[in-house]
């Protein structure tokens, strides 16, 4: 079953972007996600103890807090706040996808891994596949400003060094507990974020409460138990190429779920994408010793 984890896993990680276009006309973005926190940091405390999972060093806790501050805090944040100012949804997720290209570039550093010639080309594909999809269903219909892509920079960089820092530090962290502490960190960060710079307000209702209970169950306890099995289990590089089919995906939910048009080059650039995930998936990265 392990093999189908990955599509599992975009499946759910691509209905984010969808859940924060129905949420934030009724909260700020660093509201809506304190929420999200507020519920999803006692859920995880009660399984642990119900699991009876095991403790972790003060060192890997105050790891795990950094990864959830770039991954749940910075990452989610940046991305939320870009919509709310305007930035077009397949533009957002085109701009993140953009994570592979980046970890392949610094798994040398930090990892110590080789990138052949064939998965360079592979990731490159990914990405064009991706801009075709993207320009192919939206034209950059929305708001596109210093400001979003600032934001998008900010979300883009976070995954990066959360995913790193993940695979080369936790590798033996229980993912239960390990994501607890990822939470209760970005829980902290969103408190601040939301009473110091927004208004905190929110207005409740049943497309808000549901929005907010998708985020909870299928985002940060489905996708992202996934996600750290994955990068705990699996090459960086090769986990971070899964992202491609996010805009993909999201851009086939838009037309779902919002009407939004689709044409011919959404299904070439999504070819694309599944010919450049199949042509990277068989190499294994070689490790410098």
């Amino acid at each position: 079953m392990t093999r189908f984890i990955p599509i599992i896993f975009v499946l759910l990680w691509s209905t984010g972007f969808i859940g924060a276009k129905f949420g934030l006309p009724y909260a700020e973005p660093f509201t809506m996600l304190m929420w999200r926190m507020i519920i999803v940091v006692p859920l995880f405390f009660l399984v642990v103890l119900i699991m009876k999972r095991p403790s972790i060093s003060g060192k890997d806790a105050a790891i795990q807090g950094l990864v959830g501050l770039l991954i749940h805090g910075f990452y989610l944040g940046g991305v939320f706040a870009a919509i709310s100012v305007g930035m077009p949804t397949g533009l957002t997720s085109l701009y993140v996808s953009l994570n592979p290209i980046l970890i392949a570039i610094f798994s040398g550093i930090f990892l110590h891994t080789i990138i052949t010639k064939r998965e360079w080309l592979s990731l490159f594909l990914g990405f064009l596949g991706v801009a075709i999809v993207i320009y192919g269903a939206s034209k950059w219909e929305g708001v596109i400003s210093a400001k979003g892509i600032g934001l998008l920079t900010v979300a883009l960089v976070s995954i990066c060094a959360g995913t790193l820092i993940q695979k080369k530090y936790a590798q033996n962290v229980g993912l239960i507990r390990g994501s607890m502490y990822q939470y209760a960190s970005s829980l902290l960060l969103y408190l601040i974020l939301s009473f110091t710079i927004e208004t905190g307000e929110v207005e409740w209702n049943l497309t808000f409460i549901a929005t907010l209970a998708w985020l909870v169950i299928v985002l940060s306890f489905a996708a992202v138990l996934l996600l750290m099995y994955m990068i705990q289990n699996g090459e960086a590089t090769k986990v971070a190429s899964y992202f491609y089919l996010v805009p993909p995906i999201t851009v086939l939910q838009g037309w779902l779920f919002f009407d939004e048009q689709l044409s011919w080059l959404t299904f070439v650039g999504g070819g694309l994408v599944v010919f450049a995930l199949m042509m990277g998936r068989p190499l294994k990265a070689k490790t410098n010793k």
